[in-house]
């Protein structure tokens, strides 16, 4: 039905085409036999068999070759097998006529089909049909590999929390370094080999920055969880909204959480994402290098938000005490932040956010 469509779409104008050609050449036919002498005499059957075999020829030949002069063949020994039949006898050109219009009109319709079939297979919207649904193919692929590393995000979350209660014992962050391999050893490397698998074949169809922004949502998720749900305990409310007399005791509470975070982001997670992109992009450095300051902007930019928080409000021997720590604290990891987001904007963020202590 859809074939049958287009061909009606473009046979109308094809057929308007033909009908006019076919009464032009009648008319320079009967045109011609009136009022040019050039030739006399009446065409024996030799001359009308030849002219008729080399319209058809002609016509074959439009369907094999596009040279422009096919066509022009056909009407010319079309007008001259009229011409002769009405030399023979003026009823013969109804047989010269009828002959001439079932030709052109047979080439009208044969090219009508041959449109409605090269639309059939190089129709534009049947084109972008296709490409969506490569594009689908691919974004599910990628998403099925990242929910193979999802699973085993469950066995990374229980290790990182057998070292952050060792850490917990006496608050040192001693018992986090160099722990992070042992920690990432949790993620498959076949799966992760598949994800960049998957990533190559994105890019190399053009969806580079579809791939890139689905992998870093991805990933800014799972941070979210470490660092906002019970695993680290880290504040989702406005803390300015609490009272004023609960506040100070609400905040030596999440002090404690966010030294804990901030060691354990800094030492342990951050490192890891920043390893997972460098393996899921292997081959697109600077991709890698974008997605992991996309993944950690967030988190990072929390965590100083919290640090900014304990700083504000009226003086007190708590809060000196408490600026201190940070002060001590941030210092400790500005090599981390240099190594990690080198160049960056989070970098200058935790540079100056320890100024203000």
């Amino acid at each position: 039905m859809i074939l049958y469509a287009n061909i009606w779409k473009s046979s109308s104008s094809l057929r308007f085409k033909a009908h006019t050609a076919f009464l032009v050449l009648t008319i320079t036919s009967v045109y011609s036999f009136f009022f040019d002498k050039v030739v006399n005499g009446k065409p024996d059957a030799y001359s009308l068999v030849s002219c008729a075999s080399f319209a058809i020829m002609s016509l074959s030949l439009s369907r094999r070759t596009h040279c422009g002069v096919e066509i022009d063949l056909l009407y010319f020994f079309l007008g001259c097998l009229i011409v002769q039949l009405m030399k023979i006898s003026l009823q013969l050109l109804i047989l010269g006529a009828g002959f001439s219009y079932s030709l052109i009109i047979l080439r009208s319709s044969l090219s009508s089909t041959d449109d409605g079939i090269e639309n059939e297979y190089f129709d534009p919207q049947g084109e972008n049909s296709l490409v969506l649904e490569m594009d689908s193919l691919l974004l599910e692929q990628l998403k099925t590999c990242m929910k193979g590393i999802e699973e085993d995000n469950l066995n990374l979350v229980d290790r990182l929390m057998e070292l952050v209660k060792e850490y917990n014992l006496d608050k040192s962050g001693l018992h986090l370094l160099g722990k992070s391999d042992y920690v990432m050893d949790s993620l498959s490397s076949r799966k992760i080999h598949n994800l960049n698998e998957t990533v190559k074949l994105m890019v190399a169809a053009g969806y580079k920055k579809e791939c890139y922004d689905v992998y870093s949502s991805w990933r800014k998720v799972f941070l979210k969880v470490c660092l906002k749900s019970e695993i680290f305990g880290l504040p989702k409310e406005n803390i300015n909204s609490i009272h004023e007399y609960e506040r100070e005791k609400y905040l030596d509470i999440m002090f404690d959480r966010w030294m804990t975070a901030l060691d354990v982001a800094m030492i342990i997670l951050f490192p890891i994402e920043q390893k997972l992109c460098n393996r899921v992009f292997l081959g697109f450095s600077s991709a890698a290098s974008s997605c992991f300051f996309k993944v950690c902007k967030e988190a990072t930019s929390q965590l100083l938000c919290f640090a900014d928080t304990i700083a504000s409000g009226s003086p007190t021997k708590w809060r000196l005490f408490k600026m201190l720590q940070i002060f001590g604290h941030l210092g400790n990891h500005i090599p981390r932040f240099q190594s990690l987001f080198l160049d960056s904007t989070l970098l200058n963020e935790a540079i100056a956010q320890r100024k203000l202590f």
